[in-house]
């Protein structure tokens, strides 16, 4: 059977033409950024906890520990098949999209549980709002060695727009089109990865999405790039507080491209996820002692 998913947040990505033109209202970006949380919010939705252990779509991968990391860092998978993809590529008219990412999908998610408090080895509520909800791209490129460059291209106004879902309604909406330069080791070439991001919060809760979708346009990431190969990467980001601390969740499927073959990168990404739990709580400990 196959299982119920959409046709935005995939790894095929989705093109500027998808999108509402820059000067949309609310209510013409209402059903797009509707369409993105039904979506991503219950793709990750049933990952285990240790006070949730009912059956998940998640299988287990291990745990990381970092030294400069209170909490430990879970690792999971998900596959979504040739099955789900093909029948997705048929409904929503997509075999251009489906036929230029022919791979089924890995996702590698990583949860971990952190104490809210700005102290080493862990990070308040407010730095993980500042960091992540607010300035996703630029933290990363600080805090992430591999991370050259980020730049955005594209926003929308999303002022206005609330989205209820399961009993609570999504604002604080946020919309854009951006890119990032990422080295990889020699002799590889640098990877370039477009993406659309959205960011939303619950209203009177603790809790942010950012969901970024592979951008899959001629004319993005092209001028000035020579010699970078333009790779595609999807994501969901959830940041929650709940009774053990903030939980922080974030699955990924990506495609470098270029020489590196997608088994090689199945087996890397679930290990560098994890790592990036242990670069952002080093680089806000630094932050905090007036660290450039």
């Amino acid at each position: 059977m196959v299982e119920q998913y959409g046709p935005l947040v995939r790894l095929w990505g989705v093109r500027r033409s998808q999108l509402p033109n820059p000067g949309a209202s609310s209510r013409e970006l209402l059903p797009l950024l509707k369409s993105i949380l039904l979506e991503a919010l219950p793709f990750i939705s049933d990952v285990p906890s240790s006070t949730n252990i009912k059956t998940s779509s998640w299988r287990e991968k291990g745990t990381k520990k970092f030294p400069n990391t209170e909490s430990p860092v879970q690792l999971y998978e998900r596959k979504v098949t040739d099955e789900d993809l093909e029948y997705l590529a048929r409904k929503y008219k997509l075999s251009s999209a489906r036929s230029d990412t022919p791979e089924p999908e890995t996702w590698a998610l990583r949860r971990s549980v952190h104490r809210d408090a700005a102290v080493a080895g862990t990070a308040e509520w407010d730095e993980f709002v500042r960091y992540f909800k607010e300035g996703h791209a630029e933290a990363e490129k600080e805090y992430t060695p591999s991370v050259l460059s980020t730049r955005v291209i594209q926003e929308w106004d999303c002022t206005g727009v609330e989205v209820p879902f399961d009993g609570d309604v999504w604002t604080d909406w946020t919309l854009k089109l951006e890119e990032s330069v990422h080295k990889l080791p020699k002799p590889l070439q640098k990877r370039l990865f477009p993406v659309f991001q959205a960011t939303c919060s619950v209203r009177g809760r603790r809790e942010f999405l950012v969901i970024q979708i592979a951008a899959k346009e001629p004319d993005v990431g092209v001028k000035g790039q020579r010699g970078r190969v333009r790779g595609a990467y999807t994501s969901i980001e959830r940041l929650r507080e709940t009774a053990e601390g903030t939980e922080w969740v974030m699955g990924t499927v990506s495609d470098a491209r270029g020489a590196l073959p997608p088994w090689m990168q199945r087996l890397a990404v679930p290990g560098q996820i994890a790592k990036d739990v242990e670069f952002f709580l080093k680089w806000i400990a630094n932050q905090r002692r007036g660290g450039a």
